[in-house]
This record gives C-alpha cells, sequence and structure tokens, in this order.
C-alpha cells in the first residue's frame, strides 16, 4: 500500500512528500539449532530470518572480524607496512589462571592451547600477511600485534573499536579484547555481528581474504614459510562444501560453543548469515546452507504501488485558473524475492511551473528509494488538461509590469493610450467582483 500526505506549495514550487510503502513479506520458514542467528542481504540489509538475533552472547573468534574492519578502516592503505611482534603482543597465561585472577589479568594475553600462527618476541611480519594468519587460521597472536600496532597498545586499540563500532549501530556489543578468548564482559550479539560483517564485506581485501582456501606466509626474520589453512568448511572441498560461499569466518570457545558468520552469492546477491552458540561444529555449516539454500530457491515477485492513469496528487497553483492534476502514463511496480520486506520511501517533487500548462506537460516526479536511502526508480507525471493563467493573477501581472517601467519625462500617444486601456480594464474587473458579491 501506498500512502502520500501533501504538503503546502512553497513559494519554489517544490512539494515534498512523504511516502512509506510497506510491503508484507512471507519470512523464511526455517529451522536450525543456533541459540542466537540471523539473515540479512548484505546490500539492502533487509533481514530474511532471525532468532534471538538480539541476545547477548559471547562471540569466540568471530570477533576477528571486527578487528579486521577497523583496521582496513583506519589502515587498509598500509598492508605492506613491516610490523614487530612485541613481548606483550605474544605473552600468555593460561585460562585457569585467568578465572582464579576473576579476569582481571589482561584479557587479551594469549591462551597456550588456542590458535596461534606460533609468532615471537621480536618478528617481522607485514600487515597483510598478519590479516591473513587472523582471518584464515585465526590467528590469536596475529589478532594482538596488529591491535598493539594500529592503537599502540591492545587496550587502546579495543576501546577505538567499541567507539567505531557504535557508530555503525552496534548497541550491544563490547569486545575486550581483538581475538575473541573468553572475558565475561566480551559480548556482542547475531544482528551487531551482521553489521559488522556487512560493512567490512565492503572492502575487497577482507572479502579476498575471507574466500581464501590455502595462504602461504612468506618467510620472516624468524621462521621459514608456512601454509594457512582456511577453517570454514563451507569454503573446503568436501561433505560441508557450498558452492556459493565466499567466506567469512569461524570461531569457538568452551564457553560460546561454535559461531559462524558466513556469506554466499547468487545472481548478483549477497546474503549474510550469523549462527551463536551452536553445540556441533558440522551443524554450523549445514545450518548456514539451510539458510542460504531457503532464501535462494524463493524467485523474484512483483507488487504494483500505483496503476497508471489519474492520481491523487494535484497542485493548488497560486497563478492558476484550476488545479494542476496530473496522471501516470505507466504502473510504478517493485520487484522483491518474499522474504525481503521491502520498505520504500518515496518524494514528490513538483517541476517550477507558470501558467499557462500544458495538457500532458511533465510537471511533477516521484522519487522512490529505499529506507537506507539508495533511488529505486523516478517517475514522471503529467498534467491531466490545459491549466490556463487566472484573471487575477493576469491582472496582477500587468499592473506589476506598469509599475515596474521607467517613468518617460514625456509620454507618448501611445503610453498614454495603454495606460487607458489598462485602467478600464481594471475598472471593470473591480465592478464584475463587487457586483458578483452583491448577487450572493
Amino acid at each position: 500500500m501506498l500512502k502520500l500526505k501533501n504538503l503546502c506549495f512553497t513559494a519554489l514550487m517544490l512539494l515534498l512528500v512523504n511516502v512509506l510503502c510497506h510491503v508484507e513479506g512471507a519470512t523464511l520458514d526455517i529451522s536450525i539449532d543456533a541459540e542466537s542467528a540471523i539473515l540479512i542481504n548484505a546490500d539492502t540489509g533487509a533481514i530474511l530470518y532471525e532468532k534471538n538475533a538480539h541476545a547477548k552472547m559471547f562471540p569466540a573468534s568471530i570477533t576477528k572480524i571486527a578487528t579486521a574492519l577497523y583496521t582496513l578502516h583506519v589502515y587498509g592503505d598500509k598492508l605492506d607496512t613491516p610490523i614487530t611482534a612485541e613481548h606483550d603482543s605474544v605473552a600468555w597465561v593460561s585460562k585457569e589462571a585467568k578465572k582464579r585472577s576473576n579476569y582481571t589479568l589482561p584479557p587479551h594475553w594469549l591462551e597456550p592451547d588456542a590458535t596461534h600462527m606460533g609468532i615471537k618476541k621480536g618478528e617481522i611480519l607485514t600487515l597483510g600477511d598478519l590479516i591473513h594468519g587472523m582471518l584464515i587460521s585465526s590467528a590469536n597472536d596475529a589478532s594482538n600485534v596488529i591491535a598493539h600496532y594500529i592503537g599502540g597498545s591492545v587496550p587502546r586499540f579495543m576501546a577505538e573499536v567499541n567507539a567505531y563500532l557504535k557508530e555503525l549501530g552496534c548497541q550491544n556489543t563490547n569486545f575486550c579484547n581483538p581475538h575473541g578468548l573468553h572475558h565475561p564482559d566480551h559480548m556482542t550479539t547475531a544482528y551487531d555481528m551482521s553489521l559488522i560483517a556487512r560493512e567490512a564485506m565492503k572492502y575487497p581485501m577482507f572479502r579476498d581474504v575471507v574466500k581464501t582456501v590455502r595462504y602461504t606466509r612468506p618467510q620472516t626474520n624468524k621462521q621459514q614459510p608456512t601454509t594457512l589453512i582456511q577453517g570454514n568448511r563451507l569454503l573446503r572441498k568436501g561433505k560441508l562444501y557450498y558452492p556459493k560461499a565466499v567466506g567469512i569466518k569461524t570461531g569457538w570457545t568452551s564457553d560460546a560453543k561454535n559461531t559462524l558468520v558466513a556469506a554466499a552469492e547468487h545472481k548478483g546477491r549477497t546474503l549474510i548469515s550469523v549462527q551463536i552458540k551452536v553445540k556441533e561444529r558440522e551443524n554450523l555449516f549445514k545450518n548456514a546452507k539451510t539458510m542460504f539454500e531457503a532464501a535462494f530457491s524463493q524467485a523474484l515477485v512483483q507488487r504494483v504501488l500505483l496503476k497508471s492513469g489519474p492520481q491523487k496528487y494535484v497542485l493548488k497553483h497560486p497563478e492558476a485558473s484550476k488545479p494542476v492534476k496530473t496522471y501516470l502514463n505507466k504502473d510504478i511496480c517493485v520487484d522483491f524475492y518474499p522474504a525481503e520486506e521491502p520498505q520504500l520511501s518515496c518524494k514528490l517533487h513538483w517541476h517550477k511551473l507558470h501558467p499557462p500548462i500544458a495538457k500532458d506537460q511533465h510537471v511533477a516526479d516521484l522519487q522512490i528509494a529505499s529506507s537506507h536511502g539508495k533511488s529505486v526508480q523516478s517517475v514522471p507525471l503529467y498534467s491531466v488538461t490545459d491549466v490556463n493563467e487566472s484573471w487575477i493573477s493576469w491582472a496582477k501581472n500587468i499592473f506589476s509590469r506598469e509599475s515596474s517601467k521607467p517613468v518617460e519625462k514625456t509620454p507618448s500617444k501611445n503610453g498614454k493610450l495603454w495606460k487607458v486601456v489598462g485602467m478600464g480594464a481594471a475598472i471593470l474587473l473591480l465592478f464584475g467582483l463587487l457586483l458578483a458579491m452583491r448577487k450572493r
């Protein structure tokens, strides 16, 4: 349904009309065993499916998506920068020691049995190689080295990351470290993670890394080359392989259980799914395929928002003899997938008009946009009939033109004649108006 609310005509003859178009969508009918999940369109932000999407939960290593995003945001043009690993970035302590300290120890300190690249103190790697290690093999030490370098210290980096994520709209996210090792205050939501992933996928370097299956980390000053293997089974040949998958990142801790942010593309449409707290790791990938296929199997449908022909949009022009009525010469339609509920906004822009206005003249445009401001289409409106200038406007313009003429020292006979004619016309017009009023 399309509803329009007319505003007053302005001096510039520009009329803005607020429109809300709400097409009822059909949410995906699927069942997955994740405690929290969401599926969105990466291009539009439309939510196709959600389950406890705003519940605060432990994210584990999908935290690294945010670390990579902020790094690319502030340092994306310096990927060849050599970075030396500091002691604080590779320091470690047992998980039990963190618990005994009631988590007062630095939350970014590594744990010996968690994933890492084996980075040594004083080892030099490029920022690009560290990002590959962080996202492909989920290296916690690479995350720390990046954070320490970008922020000057890991805690300062995390403060910057959290502030940046708030700007993106992540209202329920607080990250205590750059890698996702457990801390009781390190939490996010499936919805917030979808916002983070959507923003990260705008960076070509991020998109390239998260779909890379195998990467050789070059030789460093401390180690020989080594091969990094992708942990996302959707990307690797085998029983969980999904050919439409294009990334992104897995995660696991004993507190968070299994987590996954995944992306898939089909026919030019990119979807992002988020799952948090799945007991069986294999189900992460099965769930993702279930969500993606449920969405990709839907066919586009078309809905007519406004039919062609006469419309309700009328302009009461102060100089016109009658209102300017409009018509559309074609239907306004919107195409959408049933699971994606379009929310459209629209503005009606009147052209700068001066009577007379001809029949079929292009007088206005309906500008239809998505709820995010992206233009969908522009449709012209035309005048139903000829519209002439009103008598009052004509007389006003005559007197206005006469009064604006410079005074002549020796008026010509023609000038005097036109003044007499003009005054006579004004008197007749005034007499006609008074007579009409007396008859009422």
